[in-house]
């Protein structure tokens, strides 16, 4: 902790994509079994019956996903004066569906079901297929998981949010989330203020006062944690609970609804049939172990785009 915190910020960011660039766009900074610290894995104390009471604020954004993520990889490359950046582009694409040990039943169901809002055979649509089915896998269905276990099994009160596609689009032009922008008040800098309608404003200034709140209070409705007085302006938000009817989420949008049931059905998919289709199969066509398996053996046998042959752009984006 110490040593982190003495370097600068975007010395930090540098070496997260470096990680990025090697181990795919899903990999990210987590806590080390280090026996003073943490001293199981996290997963173990994940399991304990007796969590302690920590209220939880939770989201997620339709912004936010494989494409986006790799293209700051090629960002990155190019910065640092390396022509390659093309390759390392689609090297992140194919590193973070599993590689060359994916399974392929797995990549053959995704590819039948985001296909049903999405045809294969133009390009830019395989495209958003490709997008939605990783964006699902790896970071939408994980934050409803992670609330649903919370809900379900810690004392603290869990809010969950989302920004929808829609809305993603903002006028800013930045590469920021648009819930990162809002949550820090990015409308209010004198360097983007241009940049954000009245509306956005508007909305800026309610989640703002949502995260304060649930700073000071633990719930993004109240300000202080001995009061129960809302403020008229902001619409209620309520809990997140581990129930059929509790999925209730925030969206960021402009008269800030309460919906239910976000990715439902998307999310069944991972985790009711390609989890029967994993037990089914059990490893890759090919017989080499399983994405699954082998992303638990150590990070030096992952395949970075130094060590490899480059991949052709298409065969790499097709895997």
């Amino acid at each position: 902790m110490a040593c982190l915190r003495q370097l600068p910020a975007r010395v930090l960011n540098d070496a997260q994509t470096k990680l990025l660039a090697i181990s795919g766009p899903f990999q990210y900074w987590g806590p080390v079994m280090d026996g003073v610290y943490l001293r199981e894995p996290l997963a173990k104390s994940l399991q304990r019956s007796q969590l302690r009471k920590v209220d939880l604020l939770i989201g997620s954004a339709q912004q936010d996903g494989l494409i986006s993520r790799a293209k700051a990889i090629k960002k990155f490359e190019e910065s640092q004066g390396r022509a390659n950046s093309k390759t390392a582009f689609y090297q992140a694409l194919q590193n973070s569906l599993g590689g060359e040990d994916s399974n392929k039943f797995i990549e053959d169901a995704a590819t039948w079901y985001y296909s049903l809002e999405h045809s294969t055979d133009d390009y830019s649509s395989f495209s958003r297929a490709l997008e939605n089915a990783t964006r699902d896998q790896f970071i939408m269905c994980p934050v409803i998981n992670m609330a649903n276990h919370w809900a379900a099994n810690s004392r603290g009160n869990v809010f969950m949010y989302h920004v929808p596609e829609s809305y993603s689009q903002s006028s800013s032009g930045l590469e920021l989330l648009l819930d990162v922008q809002y949550a820090f008040g990015l409308p209010f800098y004198p360097k983007y203020d241009e940049r954000f309608t009245l509306d956005e404003k508007r909305l800026s200034l309610q989640i703002m006062q949502y995260i304060s709140n649930f700073v000071n209070s633990g719930n993004p409705n109240y300000p202080h944690s001995f009061s129960r007085r809302m403020s008229r302006l902001m619409p209620l938000w309520p809990m997140f609970l581990p129930n059929d009817d509790g999925d209730n989420y925030k969206e960021f949008t402009a008269s800030l609804p309460t919906l239910k049931g976000l990715k439902k059905e998307d999310c069944s998919f991972w985790s009711d049939y390609i989890r029967r289709l994993k037990e089914s199969t059990g490893s890759a066509s090919n017989g080499e172990q399983s994405a699954e398996n082998s992303s638990s053996e150590a990070p030096s046998e992952g395949v970075t785009s130094q060590e490899s042959q480059p991949v052709g752009d298409k065969v790499a984006y097709s895997r």
